[in-house]
């Protein structure tokens, strides 16, 4: 009964172990876990499901243990600093160019960013270190206090060697946020709402890593002027091509259904611009509530 027992149960285990990197293969990006109800704040997080890579095999091919992690978010007062699209709801094809998301996010100004996303931080995270990133220098008259932008978290005191992955816990982490509660306007053709972030995942920190292709992976879709190493961008050998972290807002087409004349209606998207991840995307230098400063490749001066 015993050998039985035994043997189901390592039945049991091989299938979930199948499963388990099933999973892990289906989700190797780093990515955002939910998508969002219209006009419900969403308790949501970025999804961390493996180490970084380097496009130059210097330490034998296998991935870097993580142990830092950050995320911004494209809703600046600035309209400049993001670019909204209208895209086909079929193809994805890009249909049209907006200034901003006003006519069709509720509560957005024209001339305005897109401010009212509802962007609050959340812990604990998966580091101790948790760094929330606040922008003061908005638009007169956009919103009465100043915007979180993103958060950088990593690890040190009082753990300093607990990286995320690879060797730990060979699993998934999350760097938890809320957003919301984005509705659509009743006039709007906007089914859909596409909000694409930028993340970040360090595996190495130090100048003396600045030249190691696994110091990093920088999950945007492109290339910037300081996130130019391609290297770090694991998009780049992706055969779908361009990828964005991307956190869906869905309209509820039964309380909120598109006009009549909207036929299929279409798909929103914003995203930040090369600008903007520069300046929020990089964990700042030397800041840190616990431990000595760090310094993430590539690091951007600590915040006032």
């Amino acid at each position: 009964m015993k050998n039985h027992n035994l043997a189901k149960r390592l039945v049991w285990l091989s299938a979930a172990t199948v499963i388990s990197m099933a999973t892990q293969s289906a989700m190797a990006h780093t990515g955002l876990r939910d998508v969002v109800q219209e006009g419900v704040v969403s308790q949501n997080a970025v999804n961390v499901t493996h180490g970084c890579t380097s496009g130059d095999d210097s330490h034998g091919g296998a991935p870097k243990d993580v142990i830092a992690v950050s995320a911004m978010f494209p809703n600046a007062a600035d309209p400049k600093m993001a670019i909204v699209t209208k895209l086909h709801p079929t193809t994805g094809a890009v249909m049209e160019t907006l200034p901003d998301l006003s006519g069709h996010i509720v509560g957005v100004i024209s001339g305005v960013g897109f401010t009212n996303m509802g962007l609050n931080t959340v812990q604990p995270s998966i580091f101790p270190n948790f760094i929330p990133y606040i922008d003061n220098n908005t638009l007169v008259g956009a919103h009465s206090t100043p915007l979180k932008r993103g958060f950088g978290t990593h690890n040190g005191n009082p753990y300093p060697s607990a990286p995320l992955w690879e060797s730990v816990t060979s699993g998934q982490g999350w760097a938890p946020f809320t957003v919301g509660p984005i509705s659509f306007e009743k006039t709007s053709c906007a089914k859909e709402l596409r909000i694409r972030t930028a993340t970040a995942n360090w595996c190495l920190r130090g100048v003396q890593n600045n030249k190691d292709g696994s110091k990093a992976d920088i999950w945007i879709g492109h290339a910037t002027p300081k996130f130019d190493d391609p290297r770090t961008l694991p998009y780049a050998s992706e055969e779908a091509g361009v990828y964005w972290p991307t956190m869906r807002v869905v309209r509820n087409m039964t309380t909120n259904p598109l006009p009549a004349d909207c036929g299929d209606g279409y798909i929103l998207a914003i995203q930040p611009t090369d600008a903007d991840i520069d300046a929020w995307l990089p964990i700042p230098r030397g800041k840190a509530p616990y431990g000595a400063p760090h310094y993430f490749w590539p690091s951007r001066p600590a915040a006032e």
